[in-house]
């Protein structure tokens, strides 16, 4: 595990990686961090500071100068950046002037932490530059990739914290990282071991997140070395609503260990959105603007393949770009060019996604009625892009294909689930009590037509209600709403929850059906705003949980984002 560990350490990236877990680790350590990397602020040479007990048992203050994989040559004194002007700026400014009042008098210890090792060429330079800058009230200490390895072995990843049969799972979640789904599949069963140890203390829960976090970079950190970061993508997602459920009763409070669990949850939250950024940045957008680009993509000949994994790489898109949005959003204090670039990559994800809409015409035709999940979704990240155009015109394409496809029994959407009954569907029309097995019940049409309604008030359905009643006319409706039990359900998934929305007609018009959807936002606006992600102002992590575990998203959303309200509906 150490080498494992170490190896790690060593691939991390010096901003936002490194110096990104961090705080974590010395927090495992008892250390209080006071001063966290910040971007676009003067840090006087200073990554990080903490202050804490030292090993020596004397209490200090800890100034880090933090520098990704081994420390070379150059980068001890080859350019502006490296670790000898950072000590001494540390020494010249921020020991000076920088430290806090209620600190001053303590000694400091000034920490070269690296990823990695001190190249040979260095050690000398550094050992001499460590002897004549030493002297009463500061020393030199170096954090180097095997003393980092071990502080993460007993401060984070001890034995008495996670077991034995833990650790082997997440050594084989790392080891499988070729089969993401072999990977992933170590990944939740870890965290079932995990659940067990995890105690009722706050600390405990602060810890389990922590070590949440850890595990999640480690597979992101060698997964990126392999060039395939499916399974980081999906055990983070996991790890996420894992970490929010176990915490989230605390994170309101003002307590220190509630702002303590807080950074640890934002980390999580920050390191998902990252690992999703790049899957789609990396592996989705270069390919948006080509004609069946991301079809020819999938490993497979199969159009069912096909069809679930775009659909699959839609949702991931759609989410990813939510959250995007969503932080922008809560950002304050932006400078004008941090803004911008927020800006740009929005555009980016924007417009690839309608490249992705318009060139892969597979879209048009979903296999699950679950993919309503997706469907709404994009319809979300839309919205919020203000792009209702798009929502009416490719929502009006794929209903028209799905109905099309119901027709002429050619691959309409149905409510399986097993992929070797995907493969065999559809059977003949002639057997009816297959079909109406299938299509027994839907949430994909009343979707599709909802957003068509809020992307365009004068939408019609004339010719759509009339199939859907012929074809369908056994087919419950229906949507979904979280209800009393959601909150403790939710995000593990681990039993039934929520309410079904059943009696919705489809109508010429479609105005009776989106009147039901506000009367019904109305009536259960208490139980939606009782969800702690919604509370405490995180609601995308309700999009995760919808999308991870399959559940419809809750019909709530469209209200907040549909520019109709409640009389003109």
């Amino acid at each position: 595990m150490k080498l494992l560990i170490k190896e790690y350490l060593s691939s991390l990236k010096e901003r936002g990686e490194l110096d990104a877990i961090l705080p974590d680790l010395l927090s495992e350590m008892g250390l209080h961090v006071f001063s966290r990397p910040a971007v676009g602020v003067r840090q006087h040479g200073v990554d990080l500071a903490a202050v804490g007990v030292d090993g020596d048992g004397q209490r200090k203050v800890f100034l880090f100068t933090v520098k990704a994989g081994n420390l070379t040559r150059q980068d001890w004194n080859g350019t502006t950046q490296a670790v000898r002007p950072s000590l001494d700026e540390i020494q010249d400014s921020y020991v000076r002037q920088r430290i806090p009042k209620q600190y001053a008098e303590l000694p400091v210890a000034i920490c070269i932490c690296v990823g990695g090792d001190v190249d040979q060429n260095v050690d000398g330079d550094l050992s001499a530059y460590e002897d004549r800058y030493t002297k009463d009230g500061v020393e030199f200490q170096r954090w180097d990739g095997d003393r980092l390895a071990n502080f993460m072995l007993t401060a984070v990843l001890g034995e008495n914290v996670v077991s034995g049969e833990a650790r082997s799972y997440f050594r084989k979640s790392v080891a499988m990282l070729d089969e993401p789904g072999a990977s992933y599949g170590y990944f939740a069963e870890m965290l079932q071991k995990m659940r067990g140890e995890i105690g009722k203390r706050q600390k405990d829960k602060i810890r389990f997140v922590r070590q949440l976090n850890l595990c999640c970079w480690v597979l992101f950190v060698w997964a990126r070395e392999a060039d395939n970061i499916e399974a980081p993508y999906r055990c983070s997602e996991l790890a996420l609503l894992w970490g929010w459920h176990f915490t989230a009763e605390h994170l309101g409070k003002s307590s220190r260990q509630a702002k303590e669990m807080q950074n640890a949850m934002t980390s999580l939250i920050e390191l998902h959105i990252n690992i999703a950024n790049a899957f789609i940045t990396e592996k989705v957008l270069p390919h948006a603007d080509k004609r069946d680009g991301l079809a020819t993509a999938v490993n497979s000949s199969f159009a069912l393949d096909v069809n679930l994994r775009l659909y699959e790489i839609l949702g991931r898109l759609a989410l990813t770009g939510i959250w995007l949005q969503f932080v922008k959003n809560r950002a304050s204090g932006l400078t004008e060019e941090i803004e911008a670039r927020a800006e740009a990559e929005l555009v980016s994800y924007t417009d690839g996604l309608v490249q992705i809409l318009n060139q892969n015409g597979i879209l048009r035709s979903p296999r699950l009625d679950s993919h309503a999940i997706e469907l709404s979704l994009v319809g979300m990240f839309l919205a919020m892009r203000s792009r209702y155009d798009v929502i009416s015109d490719w929502m009006g394409q794929v209903l028209a294909a799905s109905l099309f496809a119901l027709q002429f029994n050619d691959a309409y959407p149905c409510i399986l689930t097993e992929y070797g009954e995907l493969a065999a569907h559809p059977k003949a029309r002639s057997d009816k009590k297959y079909f109406e097995n299938v299509t027994a019940g839907s949430t994909l049409y009343p979707t599709l037509m909802i957003w068509q309604k809020i992307a365009n008030k004068s939408a019609e359905f004339t010719d759509a209600s009339a199939a859907i009643n012929e074809i369908l006319p056994h087919c419950t409706m229906q949507l979904w709403v979280p209800n009393e039990s959601s909150e403790a359900h939710l995000y593990l998934h681990d039993a039934t929850h929520g309410l079904a929305v059943v009696g919705l007609e489809i109508t010429p018009s479609g105005d009776d059906i989106l009147q039901i959807v506000f009367e019904e936002c109305r009536h259960n606006e208490t139980r939606f705003n009782s969800l702690s992600a919604v509370k405490l102002s995180f609601w995308p992590i309700i999009l995760v949980a919808c999308r991870h575990h399959r559940i419809s998203v809750p019909l709530n959303f469209w209200r907040d984002l549909s520019p109709l309200n409640d009389a003109s509906a």
